[in-house]
């Protein structure tokens, strides 16, 4: 099943390497197992001991999102010196947990109602996936806020304890070009669309992620373009119409803001519109 380290997130990566090569130092040498699960291989391990045969080995099921594994902020290890992959003998997962909790990392052998030696995780989203849950729904909007390096400054950290998010500024008249089309992406990789890379920059292949957006729509992106709009019609300030509700005064607007453009004015965020909401400035 999971055992690509490569699919984690960055800083993970970094500590499950960092413990690896400490243990070796320290005469206990471990190797890396489970880690990033797919909802398709999390449900596999649900279904064991359930439909299929063998003990059961978890209570989240794939499509929950309950699995630390499935956001990428965790791995297993396995005992490595040709004992026995699992043999505990001479408190060894014991010292393993202690090196790992030196570096930064949340270590199973501590919990309370499951305890878990072989697991550990970064610590920097709590014990369970709720906060990464209702954050971000599922791992494709939590990815888009993975930073190349440790965190989103670059600088190297020494412990979980740095939060890595892509931290991005409430939209305003005042914000840059960039900022703009980084809230898009990241939002459209939330709601499961695919914009490509998150990286603030307007190109094929963010337009290619945008739905077509209509009266009747609901949500972020419609306060989105709600938003854009005010930079060309004036009609929003804070607290004012950008309500995310995609009424008859949003598609007057949209009309309005299309006839300023040479488009079709029908009131329907399409690709066209998209294009120049994304490209124009405004004032």
């Amino acid at each position: 099943m999971g055992r690509d380290l490569t699919k984690c997130h960055p800083h993970l990566q970094k500590l499950a390497k960092e413990l690896v090569t400490v243990c070796e130092k320290q005469g206990c040498p471990i190797g890396i197992g489970e880690c990033f699960r797919t909802v398709q291989e999390q449900n596999r391990l649900y279904d064991q001991g359930r439909t299929k045969p063998g003990p059961v080995v978890t209570n989240a099921p794939g499509s929950t999102y309950r699995s630390m594994h499935q956001w990428g902020v965790a791995f297993d290890v396995y005992r490595k010196d040709g004992k026995g992959a699992y043999n505990e003998s001479g408190n060894y997962f014991q010292r393993v947990g202690a090196i790992g909790k030196s570096l930064g990392l949340e270590w199973g052998g501590d919990w309370k109602s499951i305890v878990d030696k072989l697991h550990f995780q970064l610590p920097d989203w709590g014990s369970t996936s709720e906060r990464l849950r209702k954050e971000y729904g599922n791992i494709y909007a939590f990815q888009a806020t993975w930073p190349e390096s440790d965190t989103s400054t670059g600088k190297p950290t020494s412990s979980g304890k740095d939060n890595p998010h892509i931290e991005v500024k409430a939209l305003t008249a005042d914000s840059t070009q960039r900022e703009w089309i980084l809230a898009l992406q990241i939002e459209l990789i939330r709601q499961g669309y695919q914009p490509g890379a998150v990286d603030g920059i307007f190109g094929s292949r963010t337009l290619l992620g945008c739905p077509t957006v209509r009266k009747g729509a609901k949500g972020e992106l419609t306060r989105w373009i709600q938003k854009r709009l005010s930079l060309y019609l004036n009609v929003w300030s804070e607290g004012g119409q950008a309500d995310g509700v995609f009424g008859e005064k949003t598609e007057q607007n949209i009309r309005n803001f299309q006839k300023t453009k040479g488009l079709p004015a029908d009131g329907i965020v399409g690709k066209k519109t998209w294009s120049a909401l994304l490209q124009s400035r405004g004032k």
